[in-house]
């Protein structure tokens, strides 16, 4: 019995690997889920609803998606509707599903009340039949349309012949959400339909369907054919699978609820939706969920789409969601990480990935993060720098805690101002090697310290009174031949090595002499050569001839400050800093220290690559290489991890452009067109459907005939020409990912036609006929000043839209002023009202700042303005509006916000701005900031005057209690 017990078991494992992998002998393990660069679209980002029932992409490569407002055509950068029946010639406005026509190319959408249209780029052609809900369509090999609806399966042909099938013809019911086309044996095309009672296959020969006895009568979700041939089925009693022979078997694994959508992976895995538990993917050897707690924005799932580059596409009742294979990989706190704002990354000798951020610190395990917080003073630890040492201890450097030492995740020794520090802020903690030593770098000098029995003691403290170049102590850099670099915000000190433990020598460095650089931010032993990350660049050491050497902008790099750098295990340099990631590979780096070149070429990565934020952060260390070869780095949004030996893979190529229109004085211009004459300006509007990361797409414009080069347009997706000469042209567009080959161009060619006096005879007829024209020629005159007198008016319209919107902006900080804040707080509350979802609006009062103008001055005072409004800007979101609201007062207008989230975003603003360092200013310049909430659920209002009324009162209780806080309106709040 044993024996045909394990027999059975290794039949069943076969089974399965067969069911799951039907490709996996040359399949390589793909990366897990949750690992994959998500972006995710909603209403706030233009859809019409939030519902997306189907998507698909048409042959010129637009998404299209199905809407309960209407089919929806995405770009990658803007999404058109279209919403009015006048013209889509729909009984309604909503779209069921989307499809494209094999043959046509024509985009065919269907909706309720039995709606049916076809779209050819140009004009819309309805197909009315019958009155249910259509929920898919197919076209079959023979041109015939089958829509799977409410009341049972038509059929229509192209010479608008209809046939219906229902009970009476064989469907198991009548209600049918599910059509598909099956390439059977021989490649006969066969026609499945899914309906509330099991699944059925058309007859041709008895023009009936015939039920799938073989599956239960329950109701079929989805009907998907994979790649090798067979057929998976989801019904609400499971996932089943038809072999070569024809037979259906369950899927050996069981799976989360009923699958509403399957689609095949560029994996080989399946990607499955569900109605309660996101998107999954069975694959092989794992199986994965993925839902709203990791960034999905509705767990019911509604269709799954692949797009030509392999991006995955999921909707839901809550937006739509990409899924993309990238070179980096953000962790975030969707993937057990604690806080998003991260500011060290580190590899202790186990092995173990720890991440620090301004919420607390976590730790990497099972492909999974997990904060740290057993103990009390772990739970919210505002963590600053991590490192290990010999025994793998832990040292955490912290803003209010001083130094922590941790061990199987306890507390077991502190350093703080109770026993021997001036202050708890630690910017860098280093242990020695070999040693029971720990520097600890501080704003007030460098402590060697000794840990005995469980205490810190403090063995001796180096200030610029022995010799320092600055107390501020922001990264320790241990050389291999022991000596130690230690710098600050603006100063470099070398500690040099003696016979006697710790007798260093600081001395400090004199930067002027080879660098323009002063704030260094942190470094690395790699090689025998000292690398240093600076606001000029990188600084080189050879520790063996102690020559310098400097890379910035000028031997080739994109950006000069950089905050973290590292090597893979390739020797290639990586390079972090608030404008993405730089590679500069070993070759080059070579090359540029034997001084062979004297430019390097880089790659430089950015949210186009898999990042959330490309903003690498300063921290101690900010970037780790762990023990499979990944670099770390700690970004704005999260951990950040590259796999250095995918790069070649990784590579991204823009599509070639589509252009979509091109528009003159008088409509739209045609191809091979003639402009006419007193034609004034020419538009083309132009856009790369690529889906990789749309927004860092960059485009170059040539209009052959009139442009010498090549123009660059940047991101923008329209050129304006203004007075052609008569000619013939040629408008040449093309695209590329940040750092990689230009496409091909996409071409449109027209001509402008000449005025009559341009052309060659009319010179002869002028002059003959001289005299006779003068009395035409000043009746001519005339009307060229009236057709000019109307371009002048013209221009001087566009001018005056110009200053309009100039007029919108504040011109010290570049906000937002308080005109465009009322128009746009004035249209989000008809938004929040009408889709009932929350608003919220903080007001912010820089404190005593009446104070501040007296002491720096009214040009320190906005000095400090323009950065605290660049800190506030860029710690918002995207779709928040931040205001210049009075002098010194600001304001942020939160959609589709709660109270309790928007709350997060201004305490993380307030406590950034306490910190805020302003050393164009002075070196001890501060600010802080009082800030008053309210929000529409709180307020129990949408009108605009009652929430800046009650923010206001919140502004004020914030200034009463004591400055420098939050206050936050609660519904039963009547102080003030």
């Amino acid at each position: 019995m044993k024996q045909l017990s394990a027999a059975l078991w290794i039949i069943q494992l076969f089974l399965l690997h067969s069911l799951l992998a039907p490709h996996a002998a040359n399949a390589k393990v793909p990366n897990p889920l949750n690992e994959y660069a998500m972006r995710t679209w909603t209403t706030a980002h233009g859809l019409p609803h939030n519902s997306v029932n189907a998507i698909t992409q048409s042959s010129d490569g637009y998404l299209w998606l199905a809407t309960w407002e209407g089919p929806v055509r995405y770009n990658g950068r803007e999404f058109a509707v279209f919403d009015d029946i006048q013209i889509t010639q729909m009984p309604e406005a909503g779209a069921l599903d989307i499809n494209v026509h094999p043959n046509t190319g024509e985009i065919i959408a269907a909706g309720p009340r039995g709606g049916v249209v076809f779209f050819n780029g140009q004009q819309w052609r309805p197909l009315q039949f019958g009155s249910g809900y259509a929920y898919e369509t197919v076209v079959d090999a023979l041109q015939r349309l089958w829509v799977a609806t409410s009341a049972g399966v038509y059929r229509l042909d192209t010479s608008g012949k209809v046939d219906f099938f229902d009970v009476s013809k064989g469907l198991p019911e009548n209600t049918t959400i599910r059509i598909a086309l099956v390439s059977g044996a021989n490649n006969q095309q066969q026609v499945w339909a899914g309906t509330r009672g099991g699944l059925a296959v058309f007859e041709p020969s008895t023009g009936h369907f015939a039920k799938v006895n073989e599956l239960p009568t329950a109701q079929i979700r989805e009907i998907r054919q994979l790649h090798d041939g067979r057929v998976a089925v989801s019904s609400d009693d499971g996932l089943f699978i038809q072999q070569s022979t024809g037979e259906f078997k369950p899927w050996p694994v069981a799976v989360k609820g009923p699958i509403t959508a399957i689609v095949e992976g560029p994996e080989g895995c399946l990607w499955v939706g569900t109605f309660e538990y996101g998107v999954g993917r069975l694959c092989a050897n794992q199986q994965e969920w993925l839902s709203v707690e990791q960034g999905l924005p509705n767990s019911h799932v509604l269709d799954i789409f692949r797009d030509r580059e392999n991006n995955m596409w999921v909707s839901t009742h809550g937006g739509f969601a990409q899924f993309r294979a990238a070179l980096f990989t953000s962790f975030t706190p969707h993937h057990g990480l604690k806080g998003a704002y991260a500011r060290s990354v580190h590899v202790d000798n186990e092995g173990t990935i720890w991440v620090g951020t301004n919420d607390g610190l976590s730790y990497r395990k099972n492909g999974r993060f997990v904060g740290l917080d057993k103990e009390a003073r772990l739970k919210a630890l505002s963590v600053l720098s991590i490192a290990s040492d010999d025994a793998n201890r832990l040292y955490v450097g912290s803003y209010t805690e001083g130094v922590l030492q941790l061990q199987d995740g306890r507390i077991t020794a502190q350093l703080n101002r109770d026993n021997g520090l001036m202050l708890n802020e630690i910017r860098v903690v280093k242990p020695i090697p070999g040693s029971d030593y720990v520097l600890v770098g501080t704003p007030n000098g460098l402590y060697v310290t000794e840990v005995r029995n469980g205490q810190f003691v403090i063995v001796k403290h180096f200030t610029s009174a022995d010799g320092m170049a600055s107390d501020f102590v922001h990264s320790l850099t241990l050389a291999s031949n022991g000596d130690l670099w230690v710098s600050s915000t603006s100063t470099l000190t070398h500690f040099k090595t003696s016979n006697s433990r710790f007798d260093w020598k600081p001395e400090a460095v004199n930067l002027e002499e080879f660098t323009r650089a002063r704030n260094i931010f942190s470094g690395i032993n790699h090689q025998q050569r000292l690398w240093l990350a600076t606001d000029q660049g990188v600084l080189t050491r050879d520790l063996s001839s102690g020559t310098w050497q400097w890379l910035g902008r000028q031997q080739g790099l994109p950006f000069e400050k950089v905050f973290t750098i590292n090597f893979d295990t390739q020797a290639n340099l990586w390079l972090g800093g608030s404008r993405g990631i730089i590679r500069v590979s070993a070759e080059q780096l070579e090359q540029w220290l034997s001084e062979e070149i004297k430019l390097v070429t880089h790659k430089l990565f950015s949210e186009a690559d898999g990042m959330k934020s490309r903003q690498i952060t300063t921290g101690g260390l900010a970037s780790a290489l762990d023990t499979e070869g990944h670099l770390w780095f700690a970004s704005a949004v999260g951990a950040v991890r590259v796999d250095p030996s995918q790069y070649n893979t990784h590579k991204n190529s823009a599509p070639p452009p589509v252009i979509e229109s091109v528009t003159h004085d008088y409509g739209v211009l045609e191809a091979t067109a003639e402009l006419p004459a007193d034609n004034t300006r020419t538009a083309f509007n132009y856009v790369a459907l690529g889906y990789q990361m749309p927004e860092q797409i960059e485009y170059q414009v040539r209009m052959y005939g009139y442009d010498s080069q090549w123009i660059n347009r940047e991101d923008n997706l329209t050129t304006e020409y203004t007075a052609l000469p008569p000619g013939n042209y040629r408008f040449a567009v093309r695209t590329r990912y940040p750092g990689e080959n230009w496409s091909q161009p996409t071409e449109f060619s027209f001509s402008k036609a000449a005025y009559f006096y341009q052309r060659p005879w009319f010179w002869f007829v002028f002059a003959i006929a001289l005299i006779a024209f003068v009395g035409g020629l000043v009746h001519w005159r005339i009307r060229q000043l009236e057709k000019m007198r109307a371009r002048l008016q013209a221009m001087v319209h566009k001018q005056t839209l110009e200053l309009e919107q100039l007029a919108l902006t504040d011109s010290l900080t570049g906000l937002a002023n308080r005109r465009a804040f009322d128009q746009r707080l004035a249209l989000e509350v008809k938004n929040s009202t009408r889709h009932q979802t929350p608003l919220s609006v903080g007001l912010l009062d820089l404190d005593y700042f009446k104070e501040i103008n007296d002491r720096y001055l009214h040009a320190g005072g906005d000095i400090i303005l323009t950065q605290v409004a660049k800190l506030i800007a860029t710690n918002a979101r995207e779709i928040d509006l931040v205001a210049r609201w009075g002098g010194e007062e600001f304001a942020i207008i939160f959609p589709d916000t709660t109270q309790a989230q928007a709350a997060k975003i201004l305490e993380r603003i307030r406590l950034m701005v306490e910190q805020l360092e302003v050393p164009e200013v002075s070196e001890d310049a501060r600010v802080t900031v009082s800030i008053g909430l309210v929000s529409s659920q709180s307020a129990m209002s949408s009108d605009a005057q009652q929430l800046l009324k009650l923010a206001d009162r919140m502004l004020y209780q914030a200034k009463k209690g004591g400055r420098n806080r939050l206050s936050i309106y609660q519904a039963d709040d009547i102080s003030g």
